[in-house]
């Protein structure tokens, strides 16, 4: 995490594009209370585990996020899915040009595996189709070869 730091320091990048690469919005998936303290403690010491994270209660279960490493926001975001007391909580990029209600909530990044496949069909090919099926294919693991046969796809 330090290197990826270290060459962020070097970019050239305006005031507001530095505070940019630090915040984010969540909310959990489930209603029901969800205090952004004890969210932003527990997570914040997986985002940032050097500096932490500090918060903003929006209300409705809403919570906006500031990273105080660069590394955080990219961890929470692109990391995920996030876990909290077995509720998922859907994390998203500050867009301060939107209110609240026009923030979408609704893409979650997970990991699939497929069992079963026969070993002729263990392909990048037949990994879209099944990532199209269940909404957005975004990458699969390959070994160094480039091949995919396996216990799963």
């Amino acid at each position: 995490m330090a290197a990826v730091e270290g060459m962020m320091k070097w970019m050239q990048l305006s005031a507001a594009e530095k505070k940019g690469t630090k915040i984010a919005m969540a909310r959990p998936a489930r209603s029901g209370p969800a205090l952004p303290q004890v969210v932003g403690k527990v997570l914040g010491r997986i985002w940032c585990p050097i500096k932490g994270v500090t918060w903003k209660d929006l209300g409705e279960n809403h919570f906006l996020f500031t990273f105080l490493q660069a590394l955080g926001k990219w961890c929470a975001i692109d990391e995920d899915p996030w876990m909290f007391g077995k509720n998922l909580v859907i994390m998203v990029d500050y867009d301060e040009e939107k209110t609240l209600e026009e923030i979408e909530f609704t893409y979650i990044p997970i990991w699939v595996r497929a069992f079963k496949i026969p070993f002729r069909m263990m392909n990048k090919v037949t990994g879209e189709a099944i990532g199209h099926k269940l909404g957005e294919f975004l990458m699969m693991d390959k070994e160094e070869d480039n091949t995919t046969v396996g216990q799963f796809l």
